[in-house]
């Protein structure tokens, strides 16, 4: 089964419709037999909101429900951040140091999937990249 972890950019793109969406990176998500965003990633867009680095059709009370239209309308799952994945992501090497992608990062590293995600630092762990 082929298991691909979404980036929290790639999540906002494919929620919007963007054209910032690789043809590619579409493509696998729509193939792919488990599609999963790490929890972290719900964080990440409360964050980017609050700071008006983003706009969404919700309000920081209605994130959550934003976040769940999102994973069912898509066909994603939301992975959570366990005690494991939070181990992986501290013995991943430090090229990044932005906690949210790290724990992406070792959410596919767990899940021994692919990321899809444009951020070229990802190609430098030991983790199948895609965009």
């Amino acid at each position: 089964m082929t298991v691909v972890v979404l980036d929290t950019c790639t999540l906002l793109w494919l929620a919007a419709g963007s054209r910032d969406l690789s043809p590619a990176a579409a493509q696998t998500i729509d193939g792919a037999g488990e599609a999963l965003v790490s929890a972290i990633s719900l964080t990440e867009i409360h964050r980017l909101l609050r700071r008006g680095e983003i706009a969404l059709p919700a309000t920081r009370r209605t994130v959550d429900r934003w976040f769940r239209r999102v994973l069912e309308r898509h066909h994603l799952a939301c992975e959570p951040v366990t005690a494991e994945i939070a181990h992986r992501a501290e013995l991943l090497p430090w090229h990044h140091r932005d906690p949210a992608d790290r724990f992406i990062l070792a959410t596919a590293v767990y899940r021994k999937g692919t990321v899809v995600s444009p951020d070229r630092v990802f190609r430098d762990y030991p983790v199948k990249t895609l965009w």
